[in-house]
């Protein structure tokens, strides 16, 4: 299922998405500025599920493609983390 976001009705001041704009992905709809993290993981069968942690709650969705991982990969554009500090 490939990722949508709705359509808009109104117009939209410059190309700018709002933060009550809402994504459609794998039967999973979010806001991505709610999103704080997400992960993948592919398992040894050929499932995998990208988990998507919100502020108070984590969600684990099928994601065989890595579509909505990749989606959250570009939109959060996250950053290497040094362990050593």
């Amino acid at each position: 299922m490939p990722i949508e976001a709705p359509l808009h009705t109104h117009p939209v001041i410059g190309s700018r998405t709002t933060p009550s704009d809402f994504v459609l992905c794998q039967d999973f709809i979010f806001r991505p500025t709610h999103v704080d993290g997400c992960s993948h993981q592919r398992y040894a069968d050929g499932s995998a599920i990208t988990t998507v942690n919100f502020k108070s709650y984590t969600q684990s969705i099928p994601d065989p493609q890595r579509q909505l991982f990749d989606f959250l990969i570009r939109k959060l554009k996250p950053r290497l983390v040094d362990e050593s500090e």
